[in-house]
C-alpha cells in the first residue's frame, strides 16, 4: 500500500540539503530583491546586502542567469564546519538535483546566490547561522549560533518553464519507447498476450468478475502484490512480511494512487483477478522510491474484492465508525472498571480515604486553602510531584521530595480547563483553592491513555500527583 500512493518530490533544496525547513514558519518578510548596490568583497568572497557571501570558483559558458519560475539542475554539497548535512553526489550519484526557482524567502536565502550563476559555474555560498536566527528562522538540527552554513554549488542547466516542460516531454517520450520495448520483450519471453490501452498500460484478465467496471468516484477494495518486471517483489497486502494485510480501499479517478492504478481499476469488475503492467510514466517516472528504482516498470497482481458507489462507501464508513466507537467504548468501560478496582485496592492497602468524582478521578485534600475553588479560564500556578501508582521515585517534580513550599523549579503555570494539561489535572485542580495541598489519583484514560511518555510513564499508567495550588488569577 505504501508504494502505490503518489509521492511528492521535495520542492525545496533546504529540505534536501541544509535542512532549512523554515519557510512555512518564518516571518512574513518582503521577498528579497536583486542586489542593485555594489556588493562588498572580502577575503575572496563577495558579500551581498542580504548578508549572503559568495565566491565563484569556476566560470561556466552559460549565457542565462536563473530567474523566478526558471528551473535549474545542480550538484550541491551543504556543510557546517567539518560536518556535511547534505551531499547530492552521495545521495543521487552523478544525477544533478532539480530545483524550481522562487523568490528568496528570507535575507541570505542562497536562492539569491543561485540567481547570480550561469550554467557551468561553480560557487561557494556562506551564511552565518546567526543570520538565520535574526531572520526569525530556526537553526536546523546540529547547527548552532556562531557557525557558518556553506553551500558548494555546481550549476548544470538553466531552463525556462516552457523549456523545462519541453525537455520533460522529450524525456518522457523517450522513456515511454524504452518501457514499451522492455514490456514487449517480456511478453514474448513469457508467452503473454495482454491488452493495451492508449496510455501504454497493459493488462491481463485472469478471471473476469461480474457487474459493471469501476467508475470515477467509486471506491474499490483491492488485494494486491507488486513486483518489478524482473520479478523482485516490493509490496503486498497479501503477504504478512509487509505488515499490512487488510484490503486496500481507494477512490478511483481522484489521483490518490499512481496513474496506472487509477486507469487500470476502471477496467475491472467486482471479483476480477488481473495483472497490470504499468510503464514508468504511469508509475513513479524518474523518481526513485526505495526499493523501486527510477524509471521502473511495475507489475501488480490484483483481485477486486468490492466496488462501492460514493453513497455506499459513505454508509459503509459510517457503519465502521459506529462499530469502532462501540468497541472503543466497550474497551474504555472495561478499563475504567479495572483501574477503579486497582485504585480501591491501593487505597485499602494503604489506608487512604479518597473521594471519587464522576469521571473516575480520586483525590484527597491535605490542606484546605482559602477562597473559592479554581475555575476554568483562570491562570493557575502549581507545585507538584508526579509518581506512578505504587511507584517509589517521581517521574517529574518541581519541588523537593518532602513537598514543601521551597521550590526546586518555578511553579507550573497554565490556563485551567483549556486542555493544556492532561484531563485529570484540568478536572482535579478545579477541586482546589489557593493554598490547597492534596493528591490526585488519575486513571490512565484521564492521563496519557495508551501513549507511553518516555521511559518514566509506560502506556496505560495510573498517575499520582501531590499538588499545591500556589496562585490563581
Amino acid at each position: 500500500m505504501k508504494n502505490i500512493g503518489k509521492i511528492a518530490l521535495a520542492s525545496s533544496l533546504f529540505m534536501l540539503g541544509a535542512g532549512l525547513a523554515t519557510h512555512a514558519q518564518e516571518k512574513k518578510a518582503a521577498p528579497a530583491k536583486k542586489t542593485t548596490a555594489a556588493p562588498k568583497s572580502e577575503g575572496g568572497f563577495t558579500k551581498l546586502k542580504s548578508g549572503l557571501q559568495y565566491k565563484i570558483v569556476k566560470h561556466g559558458t552559460g549565457k542565462k542567469k536563473p530567474a523566478e519560475t526558471d528551473h535549474i539542475e545542480m550538484y550541491i554539497h551543504v556543510r557546517v564546519g567539518d560536518s556535511t548535512t547534505f551531499d547530492s553526489r552521495k545521495m543521487y550519484g552523478e544525477k544533478p538535483v532539480p530545483y524550481a526557482i522562487v523568490a528568496p524567502k528570507f535575507k541570505g536565502d542562497p536562492v539569491e546566490g543561485f540567481m547570480l550563476l550561469v550554467a557551468g559555474d561553480s560557487a561557494v555560498f556562506q551564511l552565518p547561522v546567526d543570520s538565520l536566527l535574526k531572520n526569525g528562522s530556526q537553526a536546523p538540527p546540529g547547527m548552532k549560533a556562531g557557525q557558518i552554513v556553506e553551500w558548494d554549488v555546481a550549476l548544470v542547466t538553466v531552463r525556462t518553464d516552457a523549456e523545462e516542460k519541453k525537455e520533460n516531454e522529450k524525456k518522457s517520450n523517450a522513456q515511454k519507447a524504452i518501457d514499451d520495448k522492455a514490456l514487449q520483450d517480456y511478453f514474448k519471453k513469457n508467452n503473454l498476450k495482454p491488452l493495451k490501452t492508449a496510455s501504454g498500460l497493459y493488462y491481463v484478465i485472469l478471471k473476469d468478475g461480474a457487474g459493471a467496471t469501476a467508475k470515477p468516484g467509486e471506491t474499490v477494495s483491492v488485494n494486491y502484490s507488486g513486483r518489478l518486471i524482473d520479478g523482485k517483489p516490493f509490496d503486498s497486502n497479501e503477504d504478512s512480511a509487509y505488515h499490512h494485510v487488510e484490503p486496500f480501499n481507494v477512490q478511483v479517478g481522484k489521483g490518490g494512487v499512481i496513474k496506472g492504478w487509477d486507469e487500470g481499476l476502471q477496467l475491472l469488475k467486482k471479483g476480477t483477478k488481473a495483472t497490470l503492467f504499468i510503464p514508468s510514466g504511469l508509475a513513479y517516472g524518474p523518481q526513485e522510491r526505495n526499493p523501486i528504482p527510477a524509471n521502473a516498470i511495475l507489475v501488480f497482481d490484483m483481485t477486486i474484492l468490492d466496488i462501492k458507489t460514493p453513497e455506499e462507501a459513505k454508509k459503509d464508513a459510517e457503519q465502521k465508525a459506529e462499530q469502532h466507537k462501540k468497541e472503543a467504548e466497550g474497551k474504555q468501560a472495561k478499563l475504567k472498571l479495572s483501574e477503579d478496582k486497582e485504585l480501591k485496592d491501593y487505597f485499602a492497602k494503604n489506608n487512604i480515604q479518597a473521594t471519587r468524582t464522576e469521571s473516575g478521578l480520586y483525590y484527597t485534600i491535605k490542606k484546605e486553602g482559602t477562597g473559592e475553588n479554581a475555575k476554568p479560564g483562570q491562570k493557575v500556578s502549581m507545585n507538584y510531584i508526579g509518581k506512578l501508582l505504587n511507584g517509589k521515585e517521581p517521574f517529574d517534580a518541581n519541588v523537593d521530595e518532602n513537598f514543601v513550599s521551597k521550590p526546586g523549579k518555578a511553579p507550573l503555570t497554565f490556563g485551567l480547563g483549556q486542555h493544556q494539561v492532561i484531563a485529570g489535572w484540568d478536572e482535579g485542580v478545579q477541586l482546589l483553592k489557593k493554598g490547597s495541598r492534596g493528591t490526585l489519583y488519575i486513571p490512565s484514560y484521564l492521563a496519557y491513555g495508551e501513549r507511553a511518555m518516555g521511559a518514566g510513564i509506560p502506556a496505560n499508567s495510573i498517575l499520582v500527583f501531590d499538588v499545591e495550588l500556589v496562585d490563581m488569577q
